[in-house]
């Protein structure tokens, strides 16, 4: 009886090269370590490359060509291999992979390449070189040092998106949506204010990833899946995502060691023709109390998450956060409970002063 065998070295490297092309990038990974054959096909930059534009399609934009790395070693596979996994916070400790020296860093040292989808379809991308301005400074701040002043002593905020509530959305221009309506998105499924919640939960994810373009080193700030979802029942109709990550942070920096990245999303949702626009989309850095991060402790702690471990598992992402959680809510209890003790002592004291001088001062 005869038997077939099928050998993929017949195959052109052509036909292998288009194979390769319809992978997702762990697989291609995968792919690579099978053999030296494979592993020169799978290394091949324009691989990459698409696979960077389709996962992050505000990495195809014109802004981005110049600031994407450009190393015929590492490159897109580099960026892909830095950006795709979740920055992961558990028990273990990340400080030996710091920079040994607390560097001197400026927002312009730091590139983002922000996507939003709904349902697997990206609504919005958008490249920032450089921090953005968190609002309108006089003409000194148009300088490096102006706004390196800034930083140092304000908290943190880079906003890609902010519109207040008076003004006209359709009148502004620096967000553009994958179809041109400034981040416009038609819900699918529409109902209670609970139902729209968990629609937004299921449909919204987020991608902020941040580039070191000195280094050349990437990382995803997101939780990918919005960490909550809240409606604020003052506004007609608008709800606020929050997505992030836990950074673990060298302790001459913040004593406990952790810091949260935040990336606040704020949309309005027109509930009964089902569309949503975005108001807010920034990003900041907090410590374990709440309290907002200054400029220049902000930068340094976002150079370190460049450093820090990743997974591609969103359990082990969620599970890191919520220990965060837990462990901010002890120390809360804490500091309530310190304050009640110091409460009931100097009341304590007021009525034992208050007894001694009452004491003192009744006739004889």
């Amino acid at each position: 009886m005869e038997h077939w065998q099928c050998d993929l070295n017949y195959l052109s490297r052509d036909i292998v090269a288009d194979i390769m092309a319809r992978l997702d990038g762990p697989t291609l990974a995968s792919v690579a370590c099978t053999c030296s054959d494979f592993r020169a096909t799978a290394r091949d930059q324009r691989l990459w490359k698409q696979l960077c534009h389709s996962t992050w399609p505000s990495t195809a934009l014109k802004e981005a060509q110049h600031l994407l790395p450009s190393s015929p070693t590492d490159g897109f596979r580099g960026f892909y291999a830095d950006s795709y996994p979740l920055i992961l916070h558990g028990a273990h400790e990340d400080a030996d992979n710091f920079p040994t020296q607390l560097p001197h860093i400026s927002p312009l040292n730091f590139a983002s390449f922000i996507d939003v989808y709904y349902r697997e379809k990206c609504v919005i991308s958008c490249v920032l070189d450089g921090i953005p301005r968190t609002s309108n400074f006089d003409q000194d701040y148009e300088t490096t040092t102006g706004l390196m002043s800034w930083l140092l002593n304000c908290p943190f905020k880079a906003v890609l998106l902010h519109v207040s509530h008076d003004e006209d959305i359709e009148d502004r221009d620096e967000l553009q949506s994958a179809d041109d309506k400034y981040g416009f998105v038609s819900l699918e499924q529409m109902g209670e204010p609970k139902d729209l919640c968990d629609e937004l939960k299921e449909g919204i994810r987020l991608s902020w990833v941040l580039l070191d373009k000195k280094s050349g080193k990437a990382g995803n700030l997101s939780s990918w899946k919005p960490w909550s979802v809240k409606k604020i029942w003052a506004t007609d109709g608008e709800y606020v995502l929050h997505f992030g990550c836990i950074i673990p942070v060298q302790e001459s920096l913040l004593p406990h060691k952790l810091a949260k990245c935040v990336i606040v999303a704020r949309c309005n949702i027109e509930e009964k023709q089902g569309n949503l626009r975005w108001k807010e989309i920034s990003m900041h850095i907090e410590d374990p109390n709440g309290a907002y991060i200054n400029g220049c402790k902000s930068l340094i702690i976002l150079n370190q998450a460049l450093y820090c471990s990743r997974s591609k598992n969103f359990h082990a992402v969620q599970k890191g956060f919520q220990q965060f959680e837990g462990r901010k809510q002890e120390m809360t209890r804490k500091k309530k409970l310190k304050e009640t003790i110091a409460d009931w002592v100097c009341l304590s004291i007021e009525v034992a002063i208050l007894l001694t001088l009452g004491y003192r001062i009744l006739p004889i």
